[in-house]
């Protein structure tokens, strides 16, 4: 029987929560709500500031099909429910394209979840975003994409209280 997709999400999230402890070298752990009714997946407080950043976790294993083909492209699909958005709170949403086979990540983004409805597509419930896994892309979720490496480091900055170093040149919170 294959893994459903809530079953994907939950070792995603998990494989990412210990991915981020592991890049900061033990700085940022993990705290995870007993009940996830809010949209938010973890809190990651870090040890030497004291501070913590609030993250709603998506996490796939697929990208979208080419229009009109049975072959994968290069976009991924990730959905925010409408009903856990909060507009005005500081949190980011972590967009990760996990490999299929569970074990590494292909493409991460960071995006604060302030910025998300001027970068989604709007349905009735959902806000959709379509971020390019493609290292070439061009497309306004570039800005976003990080390694663990950088989503560690963009994490931390927001923890120091530098919010202006999530996102690289060009993009809203720009590096200064």
């Amino acid at each position: 029987m294959p893994l459903t997709s809530t079953q994907i999400g939950a070792i995603g999230e998990n494989l990412l929560v210990n991915a981020v402890m592991k890049a900061s070298e033990g700085r940022l752990s993990p705290f995870q709500p007993l009940a996830d009714d809010d949209g938010l997946d973890v809190l990651f407080f870090d040890k030497l500031t004291g501070n913590s950043v609030a993250i709603q976790l998506k996490c796939r294993t697929v990208t979208l099909f080419k229009p009109g083909t049975k072959e994968r492209g290069t976009a991924t699909h990730f959905e925010v429910r409408k009903a856990t958005f909060r507009h005005a709170r500081r949190a980011y949403l972590v967009a990760a394209l996990v490999k299929d086979d569970l074990t590494t990540f292909l493409a991460t983004w960071f995006i604060p979840l302030a910025s998300l409805p001027e970068l989604a597509r709007e349905n009735s419930k959902k806000l959709v975003i379509r971020p390019n896994t493609a290292s070439a892309s061009k497309d306004k979720f570039v800005p976003y994409r990080c390694s663990m490496t950088e989503l560690v480091m963009r994490i931390i900055a927001v923890c120091e209280g530098n919010a202006s170093a999530v996102c690289i040149d060009g993009a809203p919170g720009g590096r200064p």
